[in-house]
């Protein structure tokens, strides 16, 4: 009664569990020889953190000031001198792309050598 006379047999087969184990250690071993090297990742991550800041600097009307190299607001390099143009735009900087700038100042961290 599996056949019926003029119609092709099918047969049906059942996927176990050593099918589907089989399956996930190909492709984590496929998946591993095409990782990116720890380099390779922190220079991308590095490139997607200064398009992030350079895209903050122009919402914020600040693509000609100078990135910071510091998150400080209260730089002991600028106290006691007096404020600046510039230096309002790069406390008006730090203060609005704060999480751009901290990603940027940890990726460079990251992508420098030796890490």
């Amino acid at each position: 009664m599996d056949s019926v006379p003029g119609k092709p047999h099918r047969v049906k087969r059942v996927v176990t569990l050593v099918d589907v184990m089989v399956l996930l250690v190909v492709m984590a071993l496929v998946g591993c020889g095409r990782g990116e090297t720890p380099q390779q990742k922190a220079t991308a991550r590095l490139a997607r953190a200064e398009t992030a800041m350079e895209a903050c600097k122009q919402r914020s009307g600040l693509a000609a000031t100078p990135t910071p190299t510091t998150v400080i607001l209260d730089d002991p390099a600028t106290k006691g001198q007096m404020l600046t143009p510039q230096m309002a735009d790069q406390l008006r900087m730090k203060a609005q792309c704060r999480i751009e700038l901290d990603e940027l100042l940890e990726a460079r961290r990251g992508a420098a050598p030796g890490q």
